[in-house]
């Protein structure tokens, strides 16, 4: 599978091809709940290991991206 953008779903947010698996909650299990990649498949358990690794990579270099938007305020 491959990490798409769909504005029909999730928002637009960048996904898990046919799963709606967000890259950011893939990152944020990683980065603040320091879940390793093969407990991310039982967290999510429609993923690879290599599906994992792709959204980590595809995170890290957008990163920028992700900071930007959850740093902007929510709209009332």
């Amino acid at each position: 599978m491959r990490v798409v953008r769909d504005r029909e779903h999730s928002d637009g947010a960048p996904t898990i091809e046919g799963t709606g698996i967000r890259v950011e909650g893939i990152a944020s299990a990683y980065e603040h709940s320091g879940y390793s990649p093969d407990e991310i498949t039982q967290l999510y358990p429609d993923l690879s290991l290599g599906d994992v690794h792709r959204a980590l990579a595809y995170y890290y270099d957008h990163i920028d991206d992700f900071r930007t938007s959850s740093s902007e305020p929510a709209s009332a």
